[in-house]
């Protein structure tokens, strides 16, 4: 181990006192003395003190071997703490250290003094290096999809270091271990996507408040096509379309209209781009030129089935002597393309989610799809995974595709069942009392402050066994309401019209039970539905749930509601809350959060 517990403990009170920083300063200041075999007072220029902004808080840059090491050292032993550093990196602090963003007063004396040495070194240096160093498992990381799509923002900020060591950098990112010594062996990033595409028509330009910019462009797609054959499925990463079938209606319309240009030419080849759609696309740089446009890291925001069906056409006909004929129509196909870039990198990842939702609108994708990449969904998946082996599936269809061998390489213990996105939303509203909403779920997803309110973070630290165990509650639902109509048939007739009311009252019967310790251990492992849980369920309903529906129905009102068949009020939030409050009352409930 080159940091020990006592190590740290014995040197940080004299770093603080004398230097400022945290114990994570401390660990970095350690360690790069034990690893770069140097003395300690040598090493404190290149130690970030002041604070987390940057991303990194430790550099080194290595003379003989022509490498620049940026580092950010945690002491934990959870791969999951960098999550918000790597963001920090990407999305602000490579443009600070090394691009053309103001740094804050705080942080001008660190990076004054790694962009001097840079400087000084700029013909020399030929790798830069990115670890992430801590006192866990490097492999942790590797399995996390959410530092998986994190740390791809990161490797698209490349450009920045060819453009300031004015040329092509090779940029690894990895993951060490302190106490083993062990990496994760992530990614090593050698080619900078930049595409040089032709104008036929100038740009018209738009910018927002906060710096991001629209350039609405025509585009020939044949550029969009050599993009995809260098970048393959990372140019659509965050566009949903991207695994859609290439033989569904739109994809074979779009192939059509290909051949009757290219093969059949009965179309003229300017014809395309009044009957399409067009792009959209984000890219981390954009220059623009006369005739030309300069694209940097491109991501296909809407659009993946035009480029998809097109290089789909492209393999269907190779070979056809047509095809190399009307090579000249194939080259002058264009579509319209709105190209968006930004200046600030702080609420870009937003941005790009809301303006990938509306420009998916027109097609029958559905809402929860759209968000299968966000930040939370990526770290739910992985909560689900690392605590309890369980799949979560976010995007659609993605358990389905995945093979006997991929799970059991995952660790995915229950290989027929899964998680998935729509019913643990589902869940979270039931658990919220929001049974209104769970008739609009569409909306709470398109809706940015009922989603966040939905996907709490809170409930990212919270045992998954615990929500797995509020999750498997629906499975149940069923046998729950029968058993309250089978009491009193001609009294609750109407209640499989309440199945909303009812699930929230059986979350909130399970949360408030003086066992539920016990039953997240007992039930909360395994999605599988065990007998004796299925039988708790039932109890809930007869002793607490039963009770509550006779207090809500015997008000007038609902009385009289009942009389006359209208049973909207079984679908109101305020007669779950009504129930709620004599819940308090009649067994000294409160209403429970996870």
């Amino acid at each position: 181990m080159l940091v020990t517990q006592k190590d740290l403990d014995s040197h940080h009170s004299k770093f603080k006192q004398e230097l400022g920083g945290t114990k994570d300063t401390s660990f970095a200041l350690l360690h790069l003395s034990r690893e770069l075999k140097k003395d300690i007072a040598s090493l404190k220029h290149q130690i970030f003190f002041t604070n987390d902004n940057l991303g990194i808080n430790a550099y080194y840059l290595d003379h003989q071997r022509k490498n620049l090491y940026l580092y950010k050292y945690n002491w934990s032993n959870t791969a999951s703490v960098f999550k918000d550093s790597i963001r920090k990196l990407a999305h602000e602090g490579m443009d600070k250290l090394l691009g053309n963003v103001a740094p804050e007063s705080t942080e001008r004396k660190f990076i004054n003094q790694l962009r001097s040495e840079c400087l000084e070194n700029q013909s020399i240096v030929q790798r830069v290096f990115i670890y992430f160093i801590f006192n866990g498992d490097p492999d942790t990381a590797e399995r996390s999809e959410a530092i998986g799509s994190l740390r791809e923002d990161l490797e698209n900020k490349k450009h920045v270091l060819d453009t300031f060591f004015q040329r092509n950098i090779s940029l690894t990112i990895d993951f060490l271990s302190n106490q083993t010594r062990r990496r994760a062996g992530l990614s090593h990033t050698t080619t900078t996507h930049s595409y040089k595409c032709k104008l036929s028509h100038a740009p018209i330009k738009k910018k927002t408040a906060s710096s991001e910019e629209m350039n609405l462009c025509i585009l020939r797609l044949n550029d969009l096509y050599k993009m995809y054959k260098e970048m393959g499925h990372r140019l659509f990463e965050r566009n949903i379309r991207s695994a859609l079938s290439l033989d569904n209606n739109p994809n074979r319309a779009i192939r059509s209209a290909l051949k009757n240009i290219v093969i059949q030419k009965k179309t003229p080849a300017d014809e395309f781009v009044f009957n399409h759609n067009g792009v959209t696309l984000f890219a981390e740089d954009v220059v623009w030129e006369e005739n030309s446009v300069t694209i940097t890291e491109p991501r296909v925001l809407n659009g993946a089935q035009t480029i998809s069906s097109f290089a789909g056409f492209m393999e269907e006909h190779e070979g056809n002597a047509n095809l190399e004929a009307n090579k000249k129509a194939l080259e002058s196909i264009e579509v319209l393309a709105k190209v968006i870039t930004s200046e600030s990198q702080e609420t870009l990842k937003d941005f790009i989610v809301r303006v990938t939702i509306n420009t998916n609108r027109q097609n029958p994708v559905e809402p929860w799809n759209l968000r299968a990449s966000d930040l939370i969904q990526l770290e739910f998946s992985d909560k689900f995974r690392e605590e309890l082996n369980v799949f979560y599936e976010r995007q659609e269809n993605a358990f389905g595709s995945l093979s006997y061998e991929d799970l059991e390489e995952m660790g995915i213990e229950e290989q027929n069942k899964f998680v998935s996105i729509k019913k643990l939303a589902q869940t979270f509203l039931a658990l919220q009392g929001d049974i209104d909403k769970l008739s609009r779920l569409k909306e709470v997803f398109e809706n940015e402050s009922q989603y966040n309110a939905m996907f709490k973070r809170k409930y990212l630290d919270v045992n998954a066994k615990k929500i797995l165990l509020v999750y498997k509650t629906q499975a149940r639902l069923g046998k729950v309401i029968e058993t309250i109509i089978e009491s009193a048939p001609n009294k609750y007739y109407y209640l499989k019209r309440g199945k909303n009311l009812i699930w929230a009252l059986l979350i909130q019967g399970i949360l408030n039970d003086r066992k539920i310790d016990q039953w997240i251990e007992e039930y909360g492992s395994r999605l599988s539905i065990e007998t004796n849980f299925g039988e708790i369920c039932k109890d809930i309903a007869l002793k607490k749930i039963k009770p509550l529906i006779n207090e809500l129905i015997s008000d007038s009102k609902i009385a009289k509601s009942i009389e006359e068949e209208k049973f909207t009020f079984l679908k109101s939030k305020s007669s779950f809350d009504v129930c709620i409050r004599n819940a308090r009352d009649k067994f000294e409930w409160d209403k429970k959060d996870l």
